[in-house]
């Protein structure tokens, strides 16, 4: 079981569950000398597929078998939060409160293949990705109980991953989390002000200065924001504004796909493969159509450890100006790789 428990002196949840401490930790195990991992026993690799929870959703090609799959959803074995948990909230004091850990945690496995990363994948299979985060978005939400839907990625064992095969992993939550309250509460009263989005303004004076600039196509703009608060740190925003990942178009979501290749290419080249978060930040439920937010994806590498001074003062020390960071990366050329042609396919949703 899982719970949360409302921390008074933050204004914020903290979730409690046990269970995680039993997840297995291959992403420790070294690699093999030519930089592939032992996919022995990996419950994310096709022909495993009862190693895993029941399958959630999945991508097939057309009259596919069921180990034909090229995206496949399944709960987490051992999720922080849990569909089947009550949500009702309980005073355990003058101060204490706690509520049922109700929520979901679903794992996306990106790829049938073990060691290739997601900068190593096709734009089309990235684009298939992003298209399964999309869809369980918008099923999660169906959920009247769930307010914020997290989806990020772990890359690497400092990020937190703990199975190498590439995957990325989504949570439903009871509660919109604190650090998304505030990221509204500074959009709303921005727009409130101006009558303008803050990420908006933001995207305007960034490409205006041009220096933070990585890369760009016609949809997207790479750069590392002004007040990046880790080394490298680098936002994905939209040129059209949308409040919700979820309403991004078929068409613009191959251009995401394609310029976030790019992005994590010139990182995977330049600093030799770092560990890193990815989040894709989403407008919480109820606010999707909402004109003072942006959805925007935000990439951070785990180049440092945050000490004593962040973690007791809440700021944050980067070694690196994000103008140097850019300079850096863009010495590294890279291209995406347009010819693969698509595979029909067909999205098939389990149960």
């Amino acid at each position: 079981m899982s719970l949360l428990r409302f921390d008074r002196t933050t204004n914020d949840w903290v979730v409690f569950c046990p269970s995680r401490a039993m997840r297995p930790h291959d992403a420790r195990l070294p690699a093999a000398s030519d930089g592939h991992a032992d996919a022995t026993g990996c419950p994310f690799c096709p022909g495993n597929e009862a190693l895993t929870p029941p399958e959630i959703y999945a991508v097939r090609p057309l009259r596919g078998l069921p180990h034909d799959w090229t995206v496949r959803v399944v709960s987490n074995k051992f999720p922080a939060l849990r569909i089947e948990e009550d949500p009702s909230r309980h005073d355990d004091g003058p101060i204490f409160r706690s509520m049922g850990g109700c929520g979901a945690h679903e794992v996306i496995v990106e790829s049938r293949d073990h060691n290739a990363l997601l900068c190593q994948q096709p734009v089309l299979q990235i684009e298939a990705v992003l298209a399964t985060l999309q869809r369980r978005l918008g099923d999660l939400l169906g959920d009247r109980r769930f307010q914020s839907i997290i989806i990020f990625k772990n890359h690497g064992a400092s990020a937190g991953t703990s199975l190498r095969h590439p995957h990325w992993q989504l949570i439903a939550t009871p509660v919109t989390p604190r650090l998304l309250r505030l990221k509204q509460i500074e959009a709303t009263q921005y727009f409130d002000q101006t009558g303008k989005c803050l990420y908006c303004v933001l995207l305007e004076d960034e490409l205006a200065d041009g220096r933070r600039i990585l890369a760009q196509n016609s949809d997207f703009v790479a750069l590392c924001p002004y007040s990046s608060h880790v080394p490298f740190e680098t936002w994905i925003l939209p040129r059209l504004r949308q409040a919700s990942f979820g309403h991004v178009s078929s068409e613009r979501l191959h251009s995401l796909a394609d310029l976030l290749k790019i992005v994590l290419l010139k990182l995977y080249r330049a600093l030799d493969n770092p560990d890193f978060n990815l989040t894709v930040d989403t407008a919480s439920r109820g606010e999707e159509d909402e004109e003072y937010f942006a959805w925007h994806l935000r990439i951070l590498p785990r180049l440092a450890t945050p000490a004593g001074f962040e973690l007791g003062s809440g700021m944050s020390i980067n070694t690196v100006l994000p103008e140097d960071a850019v300079a850096f990366l863009s010495e590294v050329a890279v291209t995406t790789n347009h010819t693969v042609a698509p595979t029909p396919t067909t999205a098939e949703a389990r149960p």
